[in-house]
């Protein structure tokens, strides 16, 4: 049956709900509240409308109230299905067979298993379900005979279950938002950038507070000695990252985000939440929620509980993250020492890792092989200290002994980096041994081809070509873009795998700009290639 709202009637004489009604003035109804769902099971119309009637005006906790009509069990089971979220049931016992109400709380509680939707069971014939015998052996919360319950005692009665049926609704959200604190606190070692730290504890946040919701927004904004900008957005603030977090965000949550960070502690304000953490080096990260439902207020334990081991996890944070980025940096820094005795360009290394970074994400390589990728990348040439200087400096062209002395970097890199067990020296291993090799086999050392070459080399190979093309060696000036555009064309299928090339050549503006982003001394040649 379709969902009725309350209607205008005429009270039907001799109707002993209407002829003992207690004239109480009822709160008004806050428009913007979601109504409870009350589901009205039982034969008779008129029933139906009295209920109506009685319940027109009534509102618990500022909502009003939606009733559902039900004229039998078997459509009951079904506006249940369709209605998942009714508080509380007023049924009648005697159906269409003389237990159909008995049979429907015994198909909610065990075969829907549903144990929260409160029951008030309804009788006109008391002697078909006596009360002592269906309040053992049924799970229901309310029995009363219709010539007793007059309008007060149901709004009493309705009052009663929706309140009980709120509070159970809080403990098993209680419980299962505990778990998703749990869940949550185990990834805050597993983010490896500040950007990654924020962001999810942002999403969990957002799941934290309604799993099941698109009504909740928030965001995270840092600084770090400057002014405060937005580096994650969700709902409404979604698209507002890299800009300042006053054109985000309203004046009173600023002055809430303020306060906050002078006490250093969570501010709630009607369905509005503002955090804070500090970090050992005086950075600080604040953090936003709000809620578009009034009759689901963010929980505030839950968010207590959980931002007490996010400003823990903070401080450590920022010192597991400066490890992290001090071997970035020393993984850069040895690897254009390696660049540099081979008189290559100051920046290839950085280059080269960034841009098998974006083309590995292209490729469909997910965010942890990404930022391995990222750093594996520029030790692809480590090998070269192993190379004499006479034939790795050579301006002219190596001879046949000379190329293969060169050809041993890769086997000299594989092994130099091998003999770590850490993934990311591993792959750099792979990448050092493998960015040599060619799609058509005829590379070196193991002539490897096709899918046989790891995707890293495959990816490595590719951007090593062209930044080595399109930027000044010894033995060559930098060619024209159209010519290494050309080369790396050329090279689909034969050098390089095609899929990687379609991928290059379809972005290759987003390339270009980061051989802009990084140039080496000589800026003319990053221009040049910015502006082609």
């Amino acid at each position: 049956m379709p969902v009725i709202r309350p209607r205008e009637h005429q009270p039907l004489p001799g109707d002993p709900l209407l002829l003992a009604r207690e004239r109480v003035p009822a709160p008004a109804a806050d428009e913007h509240r979601e109504p409870w769902k009350l589901l009205i099971v039982d034969d008779e119309e008129d029933v139906h409308l009295v209920t109506r009637i009685v319940l027109r005006d009534f509102t618990f906790e500022g909502a009003p109230v939606e009733l559902v009509s039900a004229y039998s069990g078997v459509a009951a089971r079904r506006e249940l299905r369709r209605n998942p979220d009714i508080a509380v049931i007023l049924l009648d016992v005697v159906m269409e067979r003389e237990d159909a109400g008995l049979q429907l709380v015994r198909h909610i509680r065990q075969e829907q298993g549903n144990r929260k939707v409160r029951i008030i069971l309804r009788t006109g014939q008391p002697g078909q379900a006596p009360e002592q015998e269906v309040v053992a052996q049924y799970d229901i919360n309310d029995y009363r005979s219709k010539t007793e319950l007059t309008a007060a005692r149901l709004c009493t009665s309705v009052t009663s279950a929706l309140r009980s049926w709120r509070d159970l609704c809080a403990v098993e959200q209680g419980r299962e938002g505990l778990q998703r604190v749990i869940r949550a606190q185990g990834a805050f070692f597993r983010w490896q950038s500040r950007e990654d730290f924020a962001t999810g504890v942002l999403d969990a946040l957002v799941h934290l507070a309604m799993p099941d919701s698109s009504s909740i927004s928030g965001l995270v904004a840092c600084r770090d000695g400057g002014d405060y900008a937005v580096v994650a957005g969700r709902g409404k603030f979604a698209g507002q990252e890299g800009g300042p977090l006053a054109a985000a965000v309203g004046q009173r949550t600023l002055r809430m985000a303020r306060e906050a960070m002078v006490r250093t502690h969570s501010l709630f304000y009607n369905n509005s939440w503002v955090g804070c953490c500090r970090g050992e080096g005086g950075e600080e990260m604040l953090l936003h929620l709000c809620s578009g439902l009034k009759r689901r207020p963010l929980p505030q334990d839950l968010i207590r509980i959980y931002m007490s081991g996010v400003d823990m996890a903070y401080r450590n944070a920022h010192l597991s993250m400066e490890i992290i980025e001090s071997q970035k940096e020393m993984i850069h820094t040895l690897s254009e020492v390696v660049e540099t005795r081979s008189r290559e360009t100051a920046h290839h290394v950085l280059r080269v890792g960034e841009m098998a970074g974006l083309l590995g994400e292209l490729a469909g390589l997910d965010r942890d092989e990404v930022s391995l990728l990222r750093l594996a990348a520029p030790m692809h040439d480590v090998g070269k200290v192993g190379i004499p200087d006479a034939v790795l400096n050579k301006p002219g062209r190596l001879t046949d002994d000379e190329y293969r002395i060169m050809q041993r970097h890769t086997s000299i890199g594989h092994a130099i980096l091998a003999k770590s067990g850490r993934r990311i020296m591993q792959a750099a291993a792979t990448i050092a041994l493998q960015h040599h090799e060619r799609w058509d086999g005829t590379g070196y050392p193991r002539r490897l081809a096709g899918e046989n070459i790891h995707l890293l080399g495959r990816i490595t190979a590719l951007v090593d070509v062209f930044d080595a093309l399109i930027s000044p060696r010894v033995y060559r000036k930098a060619c024209p873009l159209d010519e290494v555009v050309g080369v790396v064309r050329a090279g689909r299928g034969r050098h390089f795998d095609p899929r990687l090339v379609d991928l290059f050549l379809a972005n290759l503006k987003r390339f270009r700009e980061v051989v802009a982003l990084h140039p080496d001394t000589d800026q003319s040649q990053a221009t040049r290639v910015a502006t082609a």
